[in-house]
């Protein structure tokens, strides 16, 4: 059919702009280290001190290289773990007249899933195209965040300084802004097979840029008689302050999606339609460059959907398990979608990830996404939605992720 051979030509012109239209690595090194790699990666070193005094060049290294990778770290470990688009088909095909025909009154949600499954031999391919704009980090705008760097405990007596005392330079300290960028394009292939009338396979294929940019304004706090002696950034980089710029970008495969879902029970006059969904994230994507997360995870889920009339609620609960034990979680979907016409319908999802023993940051992110399929021509979907953090002052957030795409029926 016409709309089918145009849905490919544009899936394949899509794949070919991702694997070769976005810009690669802008500056040698890797994307995930913008933060570390500041002053050039090994922490701040000083102008050596004028004679009669020893140096006191190296006194801020260990603090200043401690405080940026932890920054860092804590940073990139928010990355990589977005939700995609679900692959709830709003058509399947009538076996005997080999035309694709509607599944229900709705065309499905968004994010999350539903029960019911393809049908055998069913194949359904989609693309989605997401941007996301990081803006805050633990409530804090990632244009306006600050570290302070302390002095070397030189004499190993536990205290630094005190003032009056021939440690006083211990005092000093160094004060560093940051102003952040962090930013992902994400282009998905999706494609789901039906294996029998009630079980589905499917793989997910990500092709993602990441950019980050960071920029640093070091000053020294002088809370000494003789810091202005002893304590100065090198001459090339100001004396007084210090200025340092990281930009750095990638493209490339992310980390790439199997799933499957088996539909155990569905039409009966009492319960819901249920499902079973499994995925497994493969690390086919660089952690070094934001393209991936670097580890193995895999999720089960419950699903459990009805349709009533032109609204179908529908429940998602399971948990994840990755080699990182630590990120270990409970994942969580609850909403629904209304098919206010023939052809729109409406979603809307509250989803979660908690992670039980995480590190404190971002362990528990809730967000809510509002969005819309529409039957635009022949058996083709245009889909779009918007995500919106709850918990904004969470980890590392957007203000919000726009998403659009296309699915269709073969």
């Amino acid at each position: 059919m016409p709309v089918r051979s145009a849905f490919l030509r544009s899936s394949t012109a899509a794949l070919l702009l991702a694997a070769s239209g976005w810009p690669q690595s802008a500056v040698a090194g890797d994307v995930a280290d913008v933060v570390t790699d500041l002053y050039g990666g090994d922490g701040i070193l000083l102008a050596p001190t004028p004679p009669p005094f020893p140096s006191h060049a190296p006194h801020f290294i260990a603090s200043s290289l401690g405080e940026l990778s932890d920054l860092n770290d804590a940073l990139t470990a928010n990355i990589g773990l977005f939700p995609f688009s679900s692959v709830v088909a709003g058509f399947t095909f009538d076996v005997e007249l080999g035309v694709p025909v509607r599944t229900a009154e709705s065309l499905g949600p968004i994010l999350s899933e539903r029960a019911p499954t393809l049908g055998e031999g069913n194949l359904y391919l989609g693309l989605s195209y997401s941007r996301i704009d990081f803006k805050r980090f633990d409530g804090d705008s990632l244009d306006d965040l600050s570290l302070t760097f302390t002095h070397e405990d030189v004499n190993g007596d536990g205290v630094l300084g005190p003032a009056g005392t021939p440690f006083a330079f211990e005092t000093d300290q160094i004060l560093v802004e940051l102003d952040l960028e962090i930013e992902q394009d994400l282009l998905a292939f999706y494609a789901t097979y039906g294996l029998t009338d009630r079980w589905d396979l499917g793989i997910i294929v990500p092709v993602i840029h990441s950019s980050a940019r960071a920029e640093a304004h070091g000053t020294i706090v002088r809370n000494s008689p003789n810091s202005e002696l002893i304590h100065n950034f090198a001459p090339e980089r100001g004396g007084d302050s210090a200025d340092s710029t990281v930009d750095r970008s990638a493209t490339g495969i992310g980390d790439v999606i199997l799933r499957t879902k088996y539909n155990f029970l569905r039409d009966d006059p009492t319960w819901p339609d249920l499902a079973v969904v499994g995925l497994v994230k493969l690390p086919t994507g660089d952690e070094d460059d934001l393209l991936g997360t670097g580890e193995t995870n895999v999720l089960g889920l419950f699903v459990a959907s009805r349709t009533y009339g032109s609204v179908t609620p529908h429940l998602n609960l399971g948990y994840e398990v990755s080699t990182d034990s630590d990120q270990n979680n409970l994942r969580y979907f609850v909403g629904g979608d209304w098919a206010v016409s023939p052809s729109v319908t409406l979603a809307l999802d509250v989803f979660g990830r908690w992670e039980p023993n995480g590190d404190e940051v971002g362990d528990h992110i809730v967000d809510l996404a509002v969005g819309a399929k529409w039957n635009a021509v022949g058996d083709l979907l245009l889909t779009g939605n918007i995500q919106v953090p709850i918990n904004r002052n969470e980890g590392l957030r957007p203000d919000f992720v726009w998403t659009v795409g296309l699915e269709m029926p073969f």
